[in-house]
């Protein structure tokens, strides 16, 4: 009875042992992944790079890389080599909260399978690609890239450095766009105004020449009338905030952050047109957006 007995002790202590060994197998990999869930991704080496640009115009630059709707860098089949399926974001969980200087924008791609130039990944999962810019000085600002993949099984996938890249071109290539389009909107309001005085004939005296009309339009013009056409040239050129004030944006988003809050009355230089917003210059000399419905005619 004795020897049963003791079979029976040893058979309910390896049978405990295997039980405890089974819960220890199914527990672990679990905490690993809530662990891993949890845990705030750390890139070993960030893409870091200034621009020779006002952080004005670079936060507008970013802000149109974030909505342009694809991953830079990157792709999951050899026949279609952008990515698209991106958006942006207020937020990438896989970083955690940013907690030092500097604005930060997120772009997010969901169900993408094995991205390429990711280590190791070889399953379905989300990209996430943070952005950090800082401004140097009036004229430098530095802007910080991350990017990462994370699969199904909650692994992190650290990017191997084509996808920060492509996505610092795209930043580049909105600037460029940007300086374009200003460039062409001053030519724009220029050749306006060029045209509008040209057409300007003075009571009773002969206009000039179609060849020094531009140069010369003033000629003839008693002081009342040059004080009314440079008072319409004003008009045309600056505006000022409605008597509810306006909003001066970083880029021309409902959603970009706000550089300043303008009083009533203040004036504003039109620099850039848009269906919605006014690239505008203040008297001080910054720069940003105000949407239209914001600014009225000088009084």
């Amino acid at each position: 009875m004795k020897i049963v007995k003791t079979q029976v002790i040893l058979f309910r202590q390896r049978r405990l042992g295997a039980l405890a060994l089974l819960a220890a197998m199914l527990v672990l990999p679990f905490a690993s992944s809530i662990a891993a869930r949890r845990a705030p991704y750390q890139p070993e080496n960030g893409f870091v790079s200034q621009l020779s640009s006002r952080e004005a115009d670079v936060l507008e630059a970013v802000q149109q890389v974030t909505e342009d709707q694809i991953i830079h860098g990157t792709y999951s089949y050899e026949k279609e080599r952008t990515l698209y399926g991106a958006h942006g974001a207020a937020a990438a969980p896989v970083f955690g909260p940013w907690e030092q200087s500097g604005k930060v924008f997120y772009k997010i791609a969901s169900k993408i399978l094995a991205p390429k130039f990711f280590k190791d990944s070889g399953d379905i999962g989300t990209i996430s690609v943070r952005y950090v810019v800082q401004s140097v000085n009036a004229n430098t600002t530095t802007v910080r890239i991350d990017a990462v993949f994370v699969d199904a099984r909650n692994v992190q996938h650290a990017s191997k450095g084509q996808v920060e890249a492509a996505e610092y071109k795209a930043i580049e290539d909105a600037l460029a766009a940007l300086d374009e389009g200003r460039n062409k909107a001053r030519q724009a309001v220029q050749a306006n105004l060029d045209n509008r005085a040209a057409s300007t004939t003075p009571g009773k005296v002969s206009a000039p020449s179609s060849t020094d009309a531009g140069e010369h339009w003033s000629l003839g013009l008693t002081l009342p009338q040059l004080e009314q056409r440079v008072s319409e040239l004003r008009h045309e050129a600056e505006l000022q905030a409605k008597s509810s004030g306006a909003l001066l944006k970083s880029a021309p988003f409902r959603s970009s952050p706000t550089l300043a809050s303008l009083p009533a009355k203040t004036e504003v230089a039109i620099v850039v047109l848009t269906p919605y917003w006014y690239g505008v210059e203040t008297e001080d000399g910054h720069r940003g957006w105000i949407h239209r419905s914001e600014l009225e005619p000088l009084e």
